[in-house]
């Protein structure tokens, strides 16, 4: 594992900031992308299925994802997961186990990152190789297919690509491709390889447009 200096997660008025070495805030990656996403979309699929039942479906989501996780971190670290997982959660993570064992030479799992030059910070799922490349590689769960041109999978991106400028920025180290690994229940896995030079000017773009909302 890498030993790099990190940020502390934190929460300001239920946004989530991480806090720098330094005693700089700065706001979650995860939060630039929701702030400045355009919420039509959602907005429509609440109105057609009440607040109540799309509030318990995001909550169930958010579970599943965060136990998964858990899940896929343990299993990296060859320790026993302890507690009880719920059916959906151990069915994502028995999907994604051939893909963990495409992953070697682990730099770091679940590694709070920060970049003073974009002012955002981050906690990125796993940075390792994968088939040989170093890469920024992040475990997703999904309720539905995960496809390439969809606005939530681009966000993926950008995320990813965001994480691959901090680490660079915090190590000197740059990275090779960013990896997506997407468990639909739907029982199908998407798996997607890119390179974050391809995202680099529309995440900048994107967290600028951020920090002007401030």
């Amino acid at each position: 594992m890498t030993s790099i200096l990190q940020a502390c997660q934190t929460e300001i008025d239920g946004v989530r900031y991480y806090k720098t070495p330094q005693g700089l805030l700065y706001p979650s990656i995860t939060t630039v992308l929701s702030k400045t996403s355009d919420t039509a979309g959602l907005d429509q699929w609440r109105e057609k299925i009440g607040n109540n039942l799309a509030d318990q479906i995001m909550k169930d989501a958010q579970i599943h994802g965060t136990m998964t996780h858990k899940l896929c971190e343990d299993y990296l670290k060859n320790k026993e997961s302890v507690g009880d997982f719920l059916d959906i959660p151990k069915n994502h993570f028995e999907k994604l186990k051939p893909y963990l064992h495409k992953m070697n030479n682990i730099r770091g799992i679940e590694l709070p990152l920060y970049s003073d030059e974009l002012k955002i910070a981050g906690t990125c799922d796993c940075i390792a190789e994968y088939n040989g490349n170093l890469s920024i590689i992040d475990f997703k769960t999904s309720r539905s297919r995960l496809v390439e041109h969809y606005d939530k999978v681009q966000k993926y991106f950008m995320q990813a690509t965001a994480y691959s400028l901090m680490w660079k920025e915090r190590t000197g180290i740059e990275i090779d491709q960013i990896v997506i690994i997407g468990s639909e229940e739907t029982g199908d896995i998407a798996e997607f390889i890119k390179i974050p030079l391809d995202f680099k000017d529309k995440l900048i773009d994107t967290i600028e447009k951020f920090h002007n909302l401030s």
